[in-house]
């Protein structure tokens, strides 16, 4: 048994007989040598892909990631560019299950990691997929055991940032290394790949992100996201609260809140989402004294989003670990100017004096003069607004994410 930044497994040389659905079994065993996993790669098919996916129900970023993916491809397969594209999914419960794929099986591991890399296996026995797609590097280690078959010469890894900060040995650096192709999902996260990675800097793609079009869909349904509302003078950030990683800003937006309060006293911070970290957050606030403005709101709806979208001010978020910031661009559909850091890859997203502001990470001085002028200056904050929207639709379109995807795949 061995461990490996959280996955355990059942580690042999070659497992050449059993293979179980709860872990990985061998009854006999062979060097690494004497299996050829290029010439059995010779024998895949082009026309058929899987998809190791990480979750399409349930909640975060990466899953937005993976049901855009899923749609795309199944996009493929209509069009008959694929005969057929199979899933394997970790966290999805069966009971409610996504959507089966236009043509393909959908397994599902039930958060069992044996049983994800059992099924995955599996179904590249069964089907020699051309391409096997992962929708984020843990999962991708997979292909690093070693199991007849892999790892598949064609793999790719959708990379989103923060992740590769642990993947500097063992499986999860052997899984970006033996990648055909690395995703990326913006220039920031690339060079952070082109850097850690040099060998693999040519086959590096930058795909950036897309508005999740279930929720656009939600959205749209509910209100126009074009369609003007009165704004509160309210300041929101949505994100998850977690200690492992203090690293979205939660922290300055409550350091600056005591000026920005002094200036604005009807000034309000709506804080989404929720982590182990919210009772400390919590704590803060207290001691500050500012309870009677700062709101925490907990997880909520997508209807109850969008209604805080549209009736905030600005979006804050001066974080330094985004490797995208889907979060930006959500508020940005709905009219809503951003406050990003210089940090990250939030600088890509929103652009500086058009759709928003960018400030130094771990300056609260710097975010609260920069909270204060546009709150300060409904005129200037309504243009920021109509920017950020219109940039939102032209840049952060599903379509637009498909065909990059497609032609960095080369599906196209």
């Amino acid at each position: 048994m061995i461990e490996d930044d959280g996955w355990r497994w059942r580690y042999f040389t070659i497992p050449v007989v059993a293979v179980t659905r709860d872990g990985l079994v061998a009854s006999s065993r062979r060097s690494r040598s004497a299996l050829d996993h290029q010439d059995m790669g010779k024998h895949t098919n082009p026309r058929n892909a899987l998809l190791g996916i990480t979750g399409l129900g349930i909640d975060g970023g990466i899953a937005s990631v993976a049901r855009c993916v899923a749609r795309a491809i199944d996009g493929c397969v209509d069009r008959g560019n694929l005969d057929r594209a199979d899933r394997v999914l970790l966290l999805d419960d069966p009971s409610h299950p996504p959507a089966p794929p236009s043509r393909g099986d959908q397994l599902f591991s039930n958060g069992r990691q044996g049983r994800f890399v059992w099924q995955l296996w599996r179904k590249y026995q069964q089907h020699r997929p051309g391409l096997v797609f992962f929708d984020q590097l843990g999962i991708a280690r997979s292909v690093q055991l070693p199991m007849p078959g892999f790892p598949p010469p064609r793999y790719a890894v959708f990379c989103h940032g923060i992740e590769l900060g642990r993947a500097h040995t063992g499986t999860a650096a052997r899984a970006v290394s033996g990648a055909w192709r690395l995703l990326t999902n913006s220039e920031h996260t690339a060079r952070t790949v082109r850097a850690q990675f040099p060998e693999s800097a040519d086959r590096v793609r930058v795909v950036p992100l897309c508005i999740d079009p279930r929720r656009v869909e939600v959205w749209e349904r509910l209100a126009p996201t074009d369609d003007p509302a009165p704004r509160q003078p309210a300041v929101m950030i949505v994100g998850r609260m977690w200690s492992e990683e203090r690293g979205k800003g939660h922290n300055q937006l409550l350091e600056c809140w005591p000026a920005v309060v002094h200036e604005l006293p009807e000034a309000e911070l709506w804080i989404i989402g929720d982590g182990n970290d919210r009772p400390q957050l919590e704590d803060r606030v207290k001691a500050l004294g500012i309870e009677s403005s700062v709101r925490f709101l907990g997880r909520v709806s997508d209807e109850e989003l969008s209604r805080r979208y549209r009736t905030a001010s600005v979006f804050a978020m001066p974080s330094r670990q985004e490797g995208f910031g889907l979060v930006y661009s959500e508020a940005m559909l709905h009219g809503l100017p951003c406050i990003a850091s210089t940090f990250d890859a939030g600088a890509e997203v929103v652009e500086e004096g058009k759709t928003g502001l960018l400030v130094p990470y771990g300056d609260p001085a710097a975010l609260g003069g920069a909270i204060l002028s546009i709150l300060r200056n409904p005129a200037h904050a309504r243009e920021l607004g109509q920017a950020a929207r219109r940039q939102a639709r032209e840049r952060f379109g599903y379509e637009r994410f498909r065909d990059d995807l497609l032609e960095a795949l080369e599906l196209a």
